[in-house]
């Protein structure tokens, strides 16, 4: 069975600068109507903690992606690898938008790049897909562009049960993003508990 590969995300380490979307776009010649990432502020306890977290979302490689099991397009318009990385078929793309629909995370975007058929195309993220087979000292690497843009490596990169592996470790706790069962491959681990202005040292 093929290892599957995710991001480990720390919002604690994000800055909201914004590095990552820059590097995607670059990287991917991802147009500046849309982005295939994006940081967003979360505030997972405002009782507790009432501190916003800048955190990096992307399209989360689903265990089951609905987007694929939306799409009506006879031999589909999506297909998910061996290693977990879900990818747009281009040419087969109908812009019927179901995927875009179907994915909980929002994660997937119609452009206005068009195929060969004529149709406006869906563009996601797809973990820099190729650049994963590349040597580690070829130019421009062979990790994501967003992970190697981060200047705090508040995202990492590689095979899904080593990142786990780690965190457990190092006793972190993980947030639940899987509220309708699609099984995401990304790992957000919790903030560790920080001491507010206010209170007494």
């Amino acid at each position: 069975m093929a290892q599957k590969y995710a991001f480990l995300v720390d919002p604690s380490k994000c800055t909201f600068c914004r590095a990552c979307v820059t590097a995607c776009k670059l990287e991917n010649h991802v147009r500046s109507q849309w982005t295939r990432n994006d940081v967003v502020l979360i505030g997972p306890d405002q009782r507790k903690d009432p501190a916003m977290y800048a955190v990096f979302m992307n399209c989360q490689q689903c265990e089951n992606p609905p987007c694929v099991a939306a799409c009506p397009v006879e031999g589909k318009g999506l297909e998910k690898r061996a290693d977990g990385i879900v990818l747009v078929k281009v040419s087969k793309c109908v812009s019927n938008q179901f995927c875009v629909r179907a994915c909980p995370y929002g994660a997937l975007r119609l452009t206005s790049v068009r195929n060969a058929h004529g149709y406006e195309v869906v563009d996601k993220c797809t973990y820099c897909a190729h650049k994963l087979d590349r040597p580690a000292d070829a130019p421009g690497g062979n990790r994501p562009a967003c992970v190697m843009a981060c200047p705090t490596n508040a995202i990492e990169f590689g095979l899904r049960d080593e990142l786990l592996a780690r965190v457990k470790q190092e006793g972190r706790e993980t947030f639940d993003v899987d509220p309708v069962g699609v099984g995401p491959s990304n790992i957000f681990v919790k903030p560790s508990p920080r001491r507010q202005a206010w209170e007494k040292v």
